[in-house]
């Protein structure tokens, strides 16, 4: 499996589908050391999401067919920002070691 084109096939289709305002890779993906067990970790902000929590990483994964293992959080702009100047280290750790792919 070539999971550079798995991410840049994933990406796209979040982009086209899902209409983010921005999305990062992030994990060993995005630091190159993915082994052949590892998922693809995605940080998306949407800003047009009537869902809360869980639902909105459901609705993203119903529309994104993928041929390997995946994980989405999904935050809308204001809960990205608020979390962000609380200093809450795993966005910290996201934004440090993590890809913008779009955004």
């Amino acid at each position: 499996m070539d999971i550079q084109k798995e991410i840049e096939n994933i990406s796209s289709r979040i982009i086209a589908k899902y209409k983010p305002e921005k999305v990062i890779l992030f994990g060993s993906a995005a630091r190159g050391d993915a082994g052949p067990d590892s998922d693809l970790d995605f940080l998306i902000v949407k800003k047009d999401t009537p869902y809360h929590g869980a639902d909105r990483i459901r609705e993203l994964s119903r529309m994104i067919d993928r041929n390997v293992p995946v994980d989405f959080l999904v935050y809308r702009p204001e809960e990205w920002e608020q979390r962000l100047q609380m200093g809450d280290p795993f966005l910290k750790l996201i934004l440090r070691e993590g890809k913008v792919l779009y955004g």
